[in-house]
């Protein structure tokens, strides 16, 4: 019988980016699996845990295997190794046991290569000990845009054609939550439609300081409160002194819950980002129909599109000017309405689902799964007009 592994690792880690593409990738899989009872058949999917492993969802189509002997990359070295023997191993990530070659690894960006100050010296080291072993070697590769792709061949001179795009999704964010957003919105000062909305992080490629900076030379023709959530957002506005209590709410940490109840009442979303293997934040706000200023940068305009307005990510001044334009306008209700139009193909194409559909073909596609009657088949690549094509 074949048997195809998750690498369940992403559960024992803090939920960023990458762990949530793991998390919502494997429960769309399973649903996929619901629809498509024959890839059950002469096929063990099986999801592999470190014993540390928490908040783990119900799964109707795996088998949960915990294996209790280490933690950490020696987990995966040693105990995930010896449990896939023999099976197609599935990685969100770049982490992975580095001597397999039965295996799909997920290379989210080549940050570590574009931007190396922003990672630990171990870090940077184990990133590129696991590219070097595992990219050219590996069944698979998997990235999360075209951009990523050439990324990766400029920086780790990954010289192979077939690379598999992927996508994330957005619909963990509009999941039903018993967060009251009126009481949300009450606790911060804030109104329905009335505030500005971005998230603060310290991480390089994040270019955070460049709101502040911005806000600084508005000064009071800013029309509406900038809200700015984050666990250490107050550090970035140090030293800009105009920016007073009325034009700046630090909220700080918010969950999760009260994160896209904020994105569903915001006026505008601001996102200043200037290296992104995808840029997940905006899409979240997309799906609660928050429209959305974003850096022209990376692999956001790929991603996004016509469905944002876009800044200059290296000039204070031009978020200064978009934000003045996109508030002050006559027409700005009916603007963000003509966004959110513009959105809902994105929204169409990046999904959760179309993404385990494309994982799933390329299982099928190297024989790690039987092939699947069409009929069951997720629409991967609705919505989007004029993309490349998958691999790359």
């Amino acid at each position: 019988m074949r048997r195809v592994v998750v690498n369940g690792r992403f559960f024992a880690q803090s939920r960023t980016g990458v762990q949530r593409y793991g998390v919502e990738t494997l429960v769309a899989l399973d649903r996929l699996l619901g629809r498509s009872p024959q890839l059950l058949e002469g096929t063990a999917w099986q999801l592999a845990l470190p014993r540390d492993a928490d908040d783990v969802p119900m799964l109707e189509h795996f088998e949960i295997h915990t294996l209790p002997q280490l933690t950490g990359h020696a987990w995966e070295q040693f105990s995930l190794a010896a449990f896939a023997r023999g099976a197609y191993l599935v990685n969100a990530s770049y982490s992975a046991p580095l001597f397999k070659r039965a295996q799909c690894i997920t290379v989210h960006d080549a940050s570590v290569r574009a931007l190396p100050q922003t990672f630990s010296r171990g870090y940077r080291w184990f990133n590129n000990l696991a590219m070097w072993l595992l990219a050219p070697r590996v069944d698979t590769v998997m990235t999360m845009s075209h951009f990523s792709a050439r990324e990766l061949r400029n920086h780790f001179k990954l010289m192979r054609d077939d690379v598999i795009v992927a996508r994330s999704g957005w619909e963990h964010a509009v999941a039903p939550t018993d967060v009251d957003d009126a009481a949300v919105l009450a606790r911060h000062g804030l109104r329905s439609e009335g505030y500005l909305f971005a998230v603060g992080s310290l991480k390089a490629n994040k270019n955070f300081g460049l709101v502040p900076r911005a806000l600084e030379l508005l000064g009071a023709d800013l029309p509406m409160p900038m809200a700015v959530a984050g666990g250490r957002d107050a550090w970035v506005f140090q030293g800009i002194e105009p920016i007073g209590r009325d034009s700046v709410r630090l909220l700080g940490f918010v969950s999760d819950a009260e994160l896209y109840a904020l994105y569903r009442h915001a006026a505008w979303f601001v996102f200043p980002s200037v290296y992104e293997g995808f840029g997940l934040p905006p899409l979240e706000a997309m799906a609660n129909g928050c429209p959305v200023l974003a850096a022209q940068a990376a692999s956001i305009p790929e991603i996004y599109g016509d469905a944002v307005v876009y800044f200059d990510p290296h000039d204070p001044a031009s978020l200064a000017a978009t934000l003045r334009a996109v508030t002050t306008r006559p027409d700005a209700a009916l603007h963000r309405e003509q966004l959110r139009r513009r959105a809902a193909a994105r929204l169409t194409y990046y999904t959760w689902e179309a993404n385990a559909q494309i994982l799933l073909d390329r299982l099928v596609a190297v024989g790690a799964v039987a092939r699947a009657a069409p009929a069951a088949r997720a629409d991967a690549g609705r919505g989007e007009p004029a993309l490349h094509a998958e691999a790359t």
